[in-house]
């Protein structure tokens, strides 16, 4: 699939775009990313279309990513920074953004290397299209000493801040926002510190917490690797409920257009209409079988529009009522 990033990188893209004479809705619509981004955090957007984003934006600001950053916090990453929180160092929190950060942008690496008294935190945007990627480069250094100052104070400075592009005409934001020491045209994106900085403890952390949240976590990380038709029966069994498993709502979620979608999940073999008929078929077992829900709710649930739509749909494909084959099924576990 595409690579995608959380809509939450958006967060105050609406207010500084306005600020700098943008009309950020149309903006979004030049760069194909939908309206809805802007209020659903976790909905997907293509990391390309987040890059061409960022960098239309800052035609008139050269400083338009780094701005960004200082409006947002480490919550922003979602599941990841339920990870971070509860980590017992400094060292343990890098390490952990390295494993999950995919889960908020999978076109984002992380690296943390130690060697004597140094310790460096480098940074990869990965895009599969060729252009530049300085706002979002610049976007992402600041999320990270975001994170390092959550946990090593306000006021601390890493020994320097490099930077593989070229410097900007001004150095008025970058100074101000990493301290004096911003270094450009080096041979990678990343934080140089003190090593010793790593062994800080973390006041907030909580181990029996930190194994559950990233037991959580590790589930969604498997999750986003799975086969196309295994993260979009994944998101159906989520959807269904809400009335939402529509190839438009499912193929914006996966951070993908409509017709790369329903080619993909041809090319196994399948589509969304299969996948959703799979779904019910299994639900449907253990809302009759294995609760006593009304009909009515079960209907729901489903995804069907009215009682007797599910109970056509039920006939057809099991022979027999809905409720008939509840009482079976309560019969069959009868003493």
């Amino acid at each position: 699939m595409t690579d995608t990033v959380r809509a939450s990188f958006l967060l105050g893209y609406d207010e500084l775009a306005r600020e700098v004479g943008l009309d950020p809705l149309g903006m979004l619509e030049r760069v194909g990313i939908p309206r809805a981004a802007l209020t659903d955090p976790d909905l997907r957007v293509p990391t390309v279309a987040a890059r061409d984003l960022l960098e239309a934006s800052a035609r008139d600001a050269e400083d338009f990513g780094l701005r960004m950053s200082e409006l947002r916090t480490p919550s922003i990453m979602g599941p990841v920074a339920l990870v971070l929180r509860d980590q017992p160092t400094l060292r343990e929190i890098l390490k952990a953004l390295a494993r999950y950060i995919d889960l908020h942008s999978e076109g984002t690496q992380a690296s943390l290397e130690e060697r004597e008294d140094i310790a460096t935190l480098g940074m990869v945007l990965r895009y599969p299209a060729p252009g530049s990627a300085r706002q979002g480069t610049e976007l992402a250094m600041g999320q990270f000493l975001r994170i390092l100052r959550t946990y090593l104070g306000p006021a601390w400075q890493p020994l320097s801040s490099s930077f593989l592009h070229s410097a900007p005409r001004s150095l008025g934001t970058h100074q101000r926002i990493f301290g004096p020491n911003v270094v450009f045209d080096q041979d990678f994106n990343g934080f140089v510190f003190k090593r010793g900085d790593l062994d800080r403890p973390n006041p907030a952390a909580d181990p029996a917490m930190a194994r559950e949240v990233e037991r959580y976590v590790t589930g969604l990380a498997v999750a986003r690797r799975a086969s196309p038709p295994e993260r979009v029966g994944q998101l159906v069994e989520a959807l269904l409920p809400m009335g939402l498993c529509t190839i438009q709502f499912i193929a914006r979620q996966l951070g993908v257009d409509q017709r790369t979608l329903r080619r993909r999940l041809a090319d196994h073999g399948t589509s969304l209409a299969e996948i959703v008929q799979s779904a019910r078929m299994t639900l449907v077992l253990q809302y009759l079988e294995q609760s006593d829900r009304p009909l009515a709710e079960v209907a729901d649930v489903l995804g069907f529009s009215s009682l007797s739509a599910f109970s056509r749909w039920h006939k057809t494909h099991y022979g027999q009522s809905a409720s008939a084959h509840r009482e079976a099924a309560h019969d069959r576990k009868a003493p």
